[in-house]
């Protein structure tokens, strides 16, 4: 017995105005029953019945956030291109991205809250200040959590947060609800109430950075040739020699390679910079920057007790300095929730760099499958480090 025939389908003539419209849906109806027509739902977009399609949103959120393109400057570009787009309209494309982009921020979040170690930074952030004219001082804070160093099983995360000013406050607001024990930040005083905040866990530990002690004393020997500055700097580098031998290594040979090396190093740093500073004059910019050493040297030194903490907190300046590369483009913010929306849009894009995907491609896939439903009790499986890395991409 022969099997039944299957039913025919054939598409209804269109326009090809409305084929353009319509992304090819075509209209279908079945010859050999009375059935109705049938045609597919037309896709949502992030700007409803507008022109951008996913894809272009990225392109214009990576071009400034990623590549440090400013609105005004990529309408230029396009037309030149004969596409006339201004630098609001970018903006407003821009501003709904963020709207369905924010579980995804959200969720980053938390996944920072389950770090155990955390680096954190701050960089100005200029906002129009409106009815006046005047740009105003607002700041991104920059959370992040990079475990390569050790091998560590989790991604590398950054997430900016925008507040109007620089309090220790801000920092401790954005740090509520984080269960982490260690905190890689520099020596700013804003960071020391962290120390003292009540909390579960027990206050936050504060590990500095040797990146910014060298920085002083290269200033110092490039400025002043001061044999004692070089020398400093001859020392720092012996333990960063160390480092580089062991990164990437589990944390326990990490810390076996600090105690049989560095440790002793670092003793003997302490006893030579009491000794120049008890030769030097008390008020020169040299001894200023031994001072800044020994009386930051429990958070520097808290490193040889951990072979999970860093040398320094270069993982999270690498994170930030696009983000000062953009504002120096970019000039300011209009307003406060711009600041905030940049903040959102330069995490994603950050954190896609930090895990080998092209922001590009993932912010218009995670938001066609935000808008097409994608559950939110699914959400872990849009994260940027779930994406196709880009050395599997076609070039």
């Amino acid at each position: 017995m022969s099997a039944p025939a299957r039913p025919q389908l054939r598409s209804l003539p269109v326009s090809n105005h409305a084929v353009r419209l319509s992304r090819n849906f075509y209209k279908y109806i079945c010859r050999r029953c009375s059935g109705p027509v049938v045609q597919a739902h037309a896709p949502e977009h992030v700007v409803p019945s507008g022109l951008p399609t996913e894809a272009a949103i990225a392109h214009v959120i990576v071009s400034k956030f990623g590549d440090h393109t400013p609105f005004y400057r990529q309408a230029e570009i396009y037309a030149r291109q004969g596409i006339r787009l201004d630098r609001a309209t970018l903006g407003n494309w821009s501003g709904r991205a963020c709207f369905h982009l924010q579980p995804i921020a959200d969720h980053m979040r938390r996944q920072l809250a389950m770090a155990d170690r955390l680096f954190m930074d701050e960089t100005t952030a200029p906002v129009l200040d409106p009815g006046r004219g005047q740009t105003k001082k607002g700041y991104f804070w920059a959370i992040a959590s990079d475990d390569r160093g050790h091998s560590g099983p989790s991604p590398p995360i950054v997430l900016f947060r925008y507040a109007p000013g620089r309090s220790g406050a801000f920092a401790q607001q954005f740090l509520d609800g984080f269960g982490g024990c260690f905190l890689q930040c520099d020596a700013y005083d804003g960071y020391d109430r962290l120390a003292e905040v009540d909390r579960p866990q027990g206050p936050w530990t504060l590990v500095h950075c040797w990146s910014h002690l060298r920085r002083r004393f290269v200033k110092s020997a490039r400025n002043s040739k001061s044999p004692i500055a070089e020398a400093a700097v001859r020392h720092i580098a012996q333990l960063y020699a160390i480092e580089a031998l062991v990164r990437g290594s589990s944390p326990d040979v990490r810390l076996a390679a600090r105690k049989e090396h560095s440790l002793a190093l670092v003793a003997a740093l302490k006893m030579w910079f009491e000794k120049q500073l008890s030769m030097i004059s008390s008020g020169s910019t040299l001894a200023e920057d031994i001072r800044y050493a020994l009386n930051h040297w429990q958070g520097l030194t808290r490193f040889l007790g951990d072979g999970r903490l860093e040398l320094d907190t270069n993982p999270v300046e690498n994170a930030i300095r696009p983000v000062c590369l953009t504002r120096k483009n970019a000039l300011f913010a209009g307003n406060e929730i711009g600041a905030e929306n940049w903040a959102l849009l330069a995490s994603i894009v950050a954190t896609c760099k930090l895990n080998d995907v092209n922001p590009a491609a993932y912010i218009a896939e995670t938001l066609e499958a935000i808008i097409d439903g994608h559950p939110h009790s699914r959400i872990e499986h849009l994260m940027p480090w779930r994406f196709r890395k880009s050395s599997s991409q076609p070039q």
